[in-house]
């Protein structure tokens, strides 16, 4: 199975959520932030100095010896091949609200783990984005799902119920394949403006170092001149995602957490409902989902 990981850097996902200590911790008193948090925004800082100086043409030679040519076969966007969920940034999100002509929501939802694990193979029905067929199977599995997602979230859940994300992901189809994906020519149908994920997959780079994901295209010929661009818009991808978690990090705000808070969300979503704030560059944006 192609273990499509969503690598933007190792703080970026693993380190996602900004409330690191308990309700005790260390607090900042003039910026009014945790210790743990001026932490990671201080190492952030860093890490994207250095990354700025980092030499685009070792980079380029990097992955003309690697060697990649996209075979079109669309796995990086199925479910069924691995976790494809695509972080967005807020301009990310923009761009294909412009192109697409959608609304934010249905272009983004909340970055939440990935619990689903479907079967490699699919009905006509699952696929299709607009199928209005959900079977009481599919319900119950969806709804498992949701649980298990809710429970590795506990420490995100305040006091009212809220469940707070940390970033956006493109939205999925009920077979968790992306929407954007067209069924039958296994296109994309926002490639112009499709995410700096998507565009400089199957590389990405982590602690300053360049990695690949598993990908069928690996290995075959690349030109000089197709590895130059590439590892210039890794370059701009990772500086980028960089600089958006940092402004997120700077702009987030801790929030009270209770075990009453907890049954409030479990109870939502025995009702079919999830209430998130989602923290962003941007600041934050409360949503029923």
């Amino acid at each position: 199975m192609n273990t499509i990981v969503i690598y933007v850097n190792l703080m970026y996902l693993k380190n996602r959520n900004p409330y690191m200590e308990n309700s005790g911790s260390a607090h900042d008193e003039k910026s009014g932030k945790k210790k743990y948090q001026l932490i990671l925004i201080n190492a952030l800082k860093k890490e994207i100095e250095t990354a700025r100086r980092l030499d685009p043409e070792k980079l380029a030679g990097e992955i003309e010896k690697t060697g990649f040519s996209c075979q079109h076969c669309g796995k990086c966007c199925k479910r069924a091949f691995g976790d494809n969920r695509v972080v967005l940034t807020p301009a990310e999100i923009e761009k294909i609200i412009e192109y697409s002509g959608l609304s934010k929501l249905e272009v983004a939802g909340p970055l939440i783990p990935d619990v689903c694990e479907p079967e490699e193979t699919e009905s006509e029905e699952d696929k299709d984005m607009e199928s209005p067929c959900i079977t009481q199977e599919l319900e119950e599995d969806m709804a498992s799902g949701f649980f298990r997602v809710l429970e590795l979230l506990k420490e995100d859940i305040d006091a009212e119920g809220n469940i707070h994300a940390y970033g956006w992901m493109l939205r999925r189809k009920r077979n968790g394949d992306c929407i954007f994906l067209e069924k039958d020519t296994k296109r994309c149908r926002i490639y112009p403006v499709r995410p700096m994920l998507c565009s400089t997959y199957p590389f990405y780079i982590e602690g300053l170092k360049l990695y690949t994901c598993e990908c069928e295209g690996l290995g075959e010929h690349i030109s000089a001149e197709e590895s130059k661009k590439l590892a210039d818009s890794l370059l701009s991808r990772y500086i980028s995602e960089l600089e958006d978690t940092l402004a997120m990090y700077e702009k987030y705000e801790d929030f009270r957490r209770t075990a009453e808070g907890q049954e409030i969300a479990g109870n939502n979503l025995e009702k079919g409902e999830c209430v998130y704030i989602v923290h962003d560059s941007k600041g934050n944006t409360k949503l029923i989902d």
